[in-house]
Order: structure tokens, then sequence, then C-alpha cells
């Protein structure tokens, strides 16, 4: 293969360029993003754009992270293009927010192109995926059971950002470089199987090429393109139908229950996405079950009937209509108070009361009413506070496995969103020990050992 000549078809086929274009070029350091550089900057002047390069040092590997950094800085002075760098400790960020480390690579990273481009007023900001990128995309989107828009893998271009090694194979690009001799870095963890990417490149498509199918990247760039022409049919199919179905207000979607139910089903699911898509920007980790409860929820739902979604999504269902918004239709304000142990706190603003006193643990006889609570008081041993709810919080719900978000929680336990500052946070040294009438945190249940036993009740308040 002329790597050259294909970039340049690959470039003119989707029409990703065009003269007096700002280009910004993410470049790790690694092959792929090195041949990209490469090849932009030897054909900058034909094509008629200018160069700039990003590279983001995600903290992952210590030194050689850094040195990735200093490689892409020097390789950016030698041919004379403009270099933009930050460091962000990634692993912290996957921590904080409960994302796998690929997942908050990915976001860190396109979050810092954006700043970039939004800086110098780019075009375009260009990645170093390649045709085998392309194909493990699609592999492993079939592998978490994806639907039509999965089966596409890669786009060659997508909004800013374009992919003009998209049709040129791995081995390619590193023949060319050993050619040209052109240096980059390797990344020892892309030869980890640590990853469910690394895993599936080195160990899962080795082994279905050797035994079942010798051709796959062809067969899943062949099923990637019958996909693509069908999909092009359903979103022609769907915008039609939204002309009827969907009307669009500030910070709500509306949608008319009967012009929906006539709908097929497939076009009803693509609906759902589409109202979401208005008032989110996209449709991420809204899953297909939560697309299915709300096609469903649409048409059968009781009028007056709410619903909470993800991506801080509420809806409510009307007589004729469903309404999807981002904003709650019912809001509570925060609050919180200190609970004296023992004592009593009264919190006006969901009208609830809660009494602590402190038992030892053979005078206690633990009942099944959750709106009392039994602690471990040996593990407590302080005053407690009880607020609303915060962006952020976890907890380790009894009987369950690990820590999940309280967000989640909610959802899982089917709160309305609208009624979810109702339900009284009880914290102790920074960490929570109940969700009111609904769970204890496992990390303070009652054990053999226990010597103290914190009862909490949670009543209503007279009105």
């Amino acid at each position: 293969m002329n790597i050259e000549k294909q970039f340049l078809k690959t470039i003119k086929k989707y029409n990703m360029v065009q003269k007096g274009d700002k280009i910004i070029v993410g470049v790790s350091g690694g092959p792929d993003s090195v041949c990209l550089l490469h090849l932009f900057n030897k054909f900058r002047d034909n094509l008629g754009i200018f160069l700039y390069v990003a590279h983001l040092d995600h903290m992952f590997r210590g030194k050689e992270s850094e040195e990735d950094a200093h490689f892409v800085k020097a390789l950016c002075q030698k041919w004379d293009i403009p270099f933009f760098s930050e460091k962000i400790d990634v692993p912290k960020f996957a921590t904080k927010f409960g994302l796998s480390p690929e997942d908050a690579a990915r976001r860190v990273r396109y979050d810092f192109f954006r700043r970039v481009k939004e800086q110098i007023n780019a075009q375009k900001i260009a990645t170093g995926h390649n045709q085998n990128d392309h194909e493990e995309t699609i592999l492993m989107n079939i592998l978490r059971g994806t639907g039509l828009d999965g089966l596409m893998g890669i786009d060659a271009v997508r909004g800013s950002y374009i992919r003009p090694l998209i049709e040129i194979p791995r081995n390619e690009i590193e023949k060319h470089l050993e050619q040209e001799d052109i240096p980059f870095r390797i990344d020892a963890t892309n030869l980890t199987t640590d990853y469910f990417r690394n895993s599936l490149r080195l160990e899962l498509i080795p082994l279905i090429r050797e035994k079942y199918c010798p051709h796959l990247g062809q067969s899943l760039r062949r099923l990637s393109e019958i996909a693509r022409r069908d999909l092009t049919f359903m979103e022609e199919a769907t915008e039609k139908a939204g002309v009827h179905v969907i009307r669009r207000e500030s910070g709500k979607v509306i949608i008319d229950v009967k012009r929906f139910s006539e709908q097929h089903e497939a076009i009803k699911y693509r609906l759902v996405r589409t109202a979401v898509e208005i008032l989110s920007g996209n449709v991420k980790d809204f899953e297909i079950r939560h697309t299915k409860l709300l096609a469903d929820f649409i048409e059968k739902a009781l009028p007056g009937s709410m619903v909470d979604l993800p991506k801080n999504l509420q809806g409510i269902k009307e007589y004729d209509v469903f309404i999807l918004s981002k904003v709650s239709f019912d809001e509570i304000p925060d609050y919180s108070y200190m609970l004296s142990v023992p004592g009593q706190i009264t919190i006006k603003e969901i009208g609830v009361s809660i009494k602590a006193y402190i038992r030892p643990k053979d005078k206690i006889k633990i009942t099944t009413d959750t709106n009392i609570a039994y602690l471990d008081y040996d593990k407590i041993d302080s005053n407690l506070i009880i607020r609303s709810r915060r962006t952020g919080d976890r907890f380790k719900p009894l009987g369950g496995i690990g820590f999940k978000k309280l967000k989640n929680f909610f959802i899982d336990e089917k709160v309305p969103r609208r009624k979810r500052n109702q339900v009284p946070i009880v914290e102790a040294n920074g960490k929570i020990v109940w969700v009111g009438g609904m769970r204890i945190d496992d990390r303070f249940k009652v054990t053999e050992e226990t010597r103290r036993v914190l009862v909490l009740v949670e009543d209503s308040m007279d009105v």
C-alpha cells in the first residue's frame, strides 16, 4: 500500500479539510499519531492548512509519560509546528467519578482537545485512529450488545473530528515509519491484556483469525457498511416521524403520545433517543434498558406519573403528551443539620424528625422497619450530620457489592428525582451511615462484635 496516496485519498473522499483550515493533530507519541503528523506535515502546503499539535500527559505511566511529552515537543520543534500540552491526573479523575481508565482518559483528552480548539479557533481535530481500531471497535460493540449505531465503528468524520488513517492498517503505518526512519514512542500498557481493547486485540482477534475467520477485518468492515446503509434509512424515517411527534421548547421536549404510539417499535426507540439527545447533547450512558423503559412509560403510564432517568432528565406523563425535561418539576432547598447523640432534630424542609439514642446490643431487638436504623456505634462514636443529597455522594449499601453512587442507588430503587431531596442523608465523620428510610451503609451494620447500638428513628411531622 502507498500510505501517502491513501492518506490523501481518504481526506478527499470524506472532504476532511479545506484550504485555510487550522488543524489540531492529537499526538501521543505512538506510531499512529506520529505517522499522522508526519503525513500532514509533508502535505500541509499542498493541502493549504495550518498545523498545531495537542499532547496530553495522562499521568498513567509516571516518568515514561513525561518522556512522551518531551519526545512530542522535540518533534514539533524539529518540524516547526506549534505545540500545546497539559498534564492531568487521569487515574485520580477516574477514581473520583467512578470511570474506567479508558473512559476517563477519553473524556479528559477530548475536553483538552476542545479547549485547544477554542483557544486557537481551529476548524478540525485530527486523531490517529486506523483501520484496525475501526475493526476492533465494531467487535467490541458487538460483544457489548450494540444496535445499528455501534456496528458502524469509528466514523471517518464526526463533527470537527477527522481520522485520515481510518482506511490504513496498523502494520502499514509501522512499515512506513520504518522506511522513513521516523522515531516514535511505545506505550507499554498497550502490550498488556489488562484493558478490554488490548485483550481483544492481542488475544481474541488472533484466535478468531486463526481458527474461524481469516478475513475477520474485511468481514467487520463489510458489516459496518451494511449497517451504515440501513441506518441512513432509519435516520430518515425517524426524522420524518419526529416532525409530527416531537415538539421542542426551552429546556423541554414534548412528545405527542397518540402519534408516538402509532409508530413502529424501532422508530419509537429512536424517537426516544432523539429526545434525550436534544436535551443532553448526546445519548452516552443512556442504555437500551433506559430507552425501553421510557418508550413503555410514554405509552402505558397513567396521567400524572413521573419518571427519573439518567443524564439528569425527568419526565411527566400528561393526558395527551409526555414532557421530558432537564429541569426538576419539584425542587426542595438543600439542608444540613447537626444531630447530637443522643438527641432529636426536626428537618422542616422535608417534614420529618430524626431521633438518636444508644443502647447495649443485648437490649436491642432489631426489626425490619425501614424507618429505623440500627448501627454499630463503636464504629461511629460521634455526632451526626443530617443533610440533603450532594453530587458525588457514594456509600456501601447493606447487602450490596462494593460502593455505589447515591444517584445510581436512587435510580435502581426507583426513587423519583423530585423526591430524592426528601430522603435525609445521615453522615458521620464524612461518611454516609444511613440513607434515611431506605438503607444503612454496610460498613456500620451491627455484627457479633458490636457492643453499643445507635438507633435512629425517622418520623413524619404532624402538620
